[in-house]
């Protein structure tokens, strides 16, 4: 089959499968001293739990938060939030989220965890809920993921790797084929700003941008849901630095208090730099995944 790109992928080929988990409860990680770049003493609100009011598409430094996730955010059932299980592993960006009764409540937006899984911390998913959804639900409610997009590969470009992306979010990306498949994105950001999510699998969270002060104001206007490019990055298997190869990914939490702690991105696409090029535009998926959410039986 073909994406609105004309490009061909295997999505016929793909199993969906109904993933039980529940929207994760707020957390306060006294194990992990809250304090910020000045030294001041912070605790606020980001691990967890309804983010009520916060859309994908608004600014991510508008807010007070400390990895804060648009939405609802949501996890694998049972005592272990650390452990990355089947939902969290399965989950990409696109996918449709059902509460316990069956009744559609939102989006998969992004992913949250990767910095010690089985150790700290919470390995999230972000989903995109309206208002009049996500002030009726309560944290540790049940949920269900209708999980697609684990295998999802592109045939013309078996060099370009895709993760955590559904064949819907893939529809939406701003690609353009020819040569080289260009991605228009918010920013690109150089390999040295990469931090907690190194070294990770490339299906758990997030890659942080841990320095926005040695780039310029590249990152100023960043909002949830737009795309970031990390230049000199592979993200197939692992996440890492490797010259000559690109790592394109949605912002999926926003700034951290932490020193060598920042915006998360959630990495979509992984190739040779001159087969997957980033290009600055208008690159952003925040504005779709809302409209689609609000939508939730198209």
């Amino acid at each position: 089959m073909s994406s609105r790109h004309g490009l061909r992928d295997n999505r016929a080929e793909l199993v969906a499968a109904s993933v039980s988990g529940q929207i994760a409860p707020v957390r306060i990680h006294t194990e992990v001293l809250p304090v910020d770049r000045e030294g001041r003493w912070r605790v606020l609100p980001a691990s967890g739990g309804i983010a009520l009011g916060v859309h994908a598409g608004d600014p991510v430094h508008a807010l007070e938060g400390d990895h804060l996730m648009a939405g609802v955010s949501i996890e694998d059932s049972g005592n272990q939030p650390a452990v990355a299980g089947p939902l969290h592993l399965l989950s990409c960006v696109g996918n449709r989220v059902r509460n316990g009764r069956g009744e559609p409540i939102g989006i998969v937006a992004g992913k949250r965890g990767g910095l010690a899984p089985g150790f700290w911390a919470p390995q999230l998913v972000g989903v995109e809920v309206p208002d009049r959804l996500s002030e009726a639900l309560t944290p540790e409610e049940r949920i269900v993921v209708e999980t697609l997009g684990r295998g999802l590969q592109l045939l013309d470009w078996p060099d370009i790797a895709l993760s955590n992306l559904s064949p819907k979010g893939l529809d939406l990306l701003p690609l353009h084929p020819a040569d080289s498949l260009t991605c228009d994105v918010a920013a690109i950001v150089p390999p040295e700003t990469a931090g907690p999510g190194v070294g990770q699998d490339a299906w758990i969270g997030d890659l942080e941008i841990t320095s926005e002060r040695c780039l310029a104001g590249a990152t100023d206007g960043l909002r949830y849901g737009d795309l970031v490019a990390f230049a000199d990055t592979d993200s197939r298997s692992g996440r890492f630095f490797s010259p000559g190869r690109t790592s394109i990914g949605i912002v999926s939490h926003g700034p951290a208090l932490a020193p060598g702690h920042g915006i998360g991105i959630t990495i979509f696409l992984t190739g040779p730099t001159e087969r997957l090029v980033p290009r600055i535009g208008e690159g952003s998926l925040g504005p779709a995944l809302r409209s689609w959410a609000k939508n939730l039986e198209d």
